[in-house]
């Protein structure tokens, strides 16, 4: 199954210094009625690895922002089911947390959830959660507390799933630079990037 590409805001990425790193399809999760697929494309932000690059030498990603596009095989019928709905919601979660785990992310525990109402009106139900990043190319901490987002929704009979994650504290305290970065603003970044997949 062949599943477009999630629309997003690839302008705002673009002004905002972020840099497309990933996209790929692939299969999700294959459950009892239906095989869920996705259409990835993931960002980084690349002006703030410079930035860090330049002052210290240590080049490697520190945040980045995903959206995908779900397709579900067979095509159920009118709405999604309900109990399709709670188990792909419960998918999403858990592959959140793994995707973390893949990228060298430790430690990571859930958080808290909450909503945001994204632009096309429904509300995203969003998790949170915490884990640490371990750093190989500083004279300070061994790893770095890091913030992750993942939220879910469904417009028109379609999935969308679309989150991040972003250093909790300020890399300039922690690498001992003079870069001053605000994990609040980050925060917000991230959720206003959320608000407009899919428009």
């Amino acid at each position: 199954m062949t599943v477009p590409e999630p629309a997003h805001p690839v302008d705002r990425l673009h002004d905002g210094g972020w840099a497309r790193i990933e996209s790929e399809q692939r299969v999700l999760a294959r459950l009892p009625v239906v095989t869920v697929h996705g259409h990835t494309v993931v960002y980084g932000d690349e002006r703030l690895r410079e930035r860090v690059t330049d002052a210290t030498g240590c080049d490697r990603p520190w945040r980045f922002f995903f959206v995908t596009r779900l397709g579900l095989s067979p095509s159920p019928p009118g709405s999604i089911p309900s109990m399709v709905a709670r188990i792909v919601r419960s998918r999403v979660r858990d592959g959140f947390a793994d995707r973390l785990r893949e990228r060298g992310f430790t430690d990571v525990s859930e958080s808290r959830r909450e909503e945001l109402r994204v632009r096309s009106g429904e509300r995203a139900g969003l998790t949170g959660y915490r884990a640490r990043d371990s750093l190989d190319c500083a004279d300070g901490p061994a790893d770095l507390p890091v913030k992750g987002w993942v939220g879910i929704w469904s417009h028109d009979g379609t999935f969308y799933v679309a989150g991040g994650a972003y250093p909790a504290v300020d890399l300039g305290d922690v690498l001992g630079i003079d870069l001053e970065t605000d994990p609040g603003a980050f925060r917000t970044e991230l959720f206003e990037l959320i608000r407009t997949v899919g428009e």
